[in-house]
């Protein structure tokens, strides 16, 4: 099973992958599940990973697992959240319904890490937490580390092209003097061919690398002469940032939510340490100079990436659907379960509110926020998957004024990661009553600041209460 399945690594794993397994294809978007497929032993799923019932569904009869997934691209027509916080939410829930279905072992592509991890980027910080969620369970995970990928339809390098192609002076910040590790896509494809078929390589944790450690300055000069392009350079002191990412985002024809991080990451020194995998790796290693000819057409130019056929039908979808994605991370030192929270949220919100809500708890564990004058806005119906689990509670939005009725039913969640000292409280596929404009200007603004004083709620909670020290045994 790939999740993630129809992005740049995705396609070219699949197609190395395609005459010794049968791969189940996990994807978000509609789009490319009706697309005609000449692969006949890969059954495309499209799969909501911010479900968990969902993604163990998908994984029912699986072996393997590769994740592939990060959440930089919006999937709703609103988004509340960092990529940080819903990073930690997919990888959570693709080992949760991993470790159910029974996975002999998952593969996780992340990035380099520099030698010193105390002051990560936040994108480098992500990779490294999903890391530890990943590992955190009963299967066996295995963590390849990669820098830059040179390859078809690769965004990254895509990127870079495209900068050297489209800027007559290249102004170059003290963020493109840092070092880093590139390698081949058809490289990396091998790297998990043989995490899956040697027996000595499960379970470790591989920095990967095909090239000679390079600064991005000399990517952008190497590049510009292999494509024919004279790049003339200024090179400037600072990082520069701010302005950084957006002439990147403009001129290197990504998205800022794509440019942003990645750039970030770049003050960093990113380089490989020697292990064994690299070892049976080197033989077989593609040099720059090639990997660049076998990425762009004879004009120069970048090939496509493998989603972009797919790119504005997705965006169309998203915007029709008018759906909410909405997540905070909360800071939690005390101990105290998802269940006890959901409680403690609805205690909060009845006497920050007193005289104008309260919310209900029915026989039946159905919650109920209640207007002044009996009127319901919102009604929550407890998720049967989460009675029995104190780091998890859940909750379908299955009624009220405030609260389309649609099919998947957005959910409500709190969940605890105590080796993070976090909560974190979601909302997933949730569809407003309100018009689209008047619900962005008011509802959405109105839960931001709910949550947000919840928060410093619980941080209150967590200095009177602080988690009791375990007792030795006698």
């Amino acid at each position: 099973m790939i999740a993630g399945a129809s992005g740049f690594v995705g396609t070219h794993l699949r197609n190395r992958l395609q005459d010794d397994f049968n791969i189940r294809a996990l994807t978000r978007s509609s789009a490319v599940t009706k697309q005609p497929s000449d692969q006949s032993n890969t059954n495309w799923h499209q799969c909501d990973l911010y479900s968990l019932p969902k993604v163990a569904e998908a994984m029912e009869g699986c072996d393997y697992g590769i994740y592939l997934v990060h959440s930089m691209a919006p999937s709703s027509r609103l988004v509340q959240a960092s990529f940080e916080d819903t990073d930690l939410l997919l990888a959570d829930n693709f080992i949760r319904a991993a470790e159910a279905a029974g996975l002999k072992h998952i593969i996780y592509l992340g990035g380099l890490m520099p030698e010193d991890v105390n002051n990560l980027s936040p994108h480098l910080k992500s990779r490294r937490e999903v890391e530890h969620v990943l590992r955190s369970s009963t299967v066996t995970v295995t963590v390849l580390r990669a820098g830059l990928i040179v390859g078809p339809g690769g965004s990254s390098f895509r990127m870079l092209i495209n900068l050297v192609r489209r800027l007559p002076l290249m102004i170059l910040p003290a963020w493109t003097r840092s070092m880093t590790h590139s390698i081949d896509i058809e490289n990396v494809c091998e790297a998990f061919e043989l995490c899956l078929s040697d027996a000595e390589l499960p379970g470790g944790c591989y920095d990967l690398a095909g090239h000679e450690p390079l600064t991005y300055r000399a990517l952008i000069l190497n590049t510009g002469k292999l494509i024919g392009k004279r790049v003339h350079t200024l090179d400037v002191p600072g990082n520069f940032f701010g302005l950084s990412k957006r002439w990147v985002s403009v001129f290197g024809n990504v998205s800022m939510d794509l440019a942003s991080p990645l750039l970030e990451s770049l003050r960093h020194d990113l380089k490989a340490t020697p292990n064994s995998l690299l070892e049976k790796l080197t033989p077989r290693l593609i040099s720059f100079d090639e990997s660049i000819k076998r990425s762009i057409d004879p004009e120069g130019k970048p090939h496509t990436n493998p989603r972009s056929a797919t790119k504005s039908s997705d965006a169309r979808t998203v915007k029709k659907l008018c759906k909410v994605l909405s997540v905070q991370r909360m800071r939690l030192n005390s101990e105290i379960d998802a269940h006890e929270i959901s409680r403690e949220y609805g205690r909060w919100l009845t006497k920050a509110f007193r005289g104008l809500l309260r919310v209900e708890q029915a026989d039946d564990s159905v919650i109920r926020f209640v207007l002044i004058g009996g009127f319901s806005l919102l009604e929550l119906t407890p998720t049967p998957y989460t009675i029995a689990d104190k780091r998890r509670c859940a909750f379908y939005i299955s009624g009220g004024i405030l609260s389309r009725k649609v099919e998947p039913m957005g959910r409500l969640e709190f969940r605890v990661f105590p080796r993070l000292n976090c909560l974190v409280a979601s909302i997933h596929g949730y569809s407003p009553t309100l018009p689209w404009i008047l619900y962005r200007h008011t509802q959405a603004i109105i839960h931001l600041m709910v949550m947000r004083s919840f928060a410093k709620h619980l941080e209150k909670l967590s200095i009177i209460n602080p988690p009791q020290a375990a007792q030795p045994n006698p």
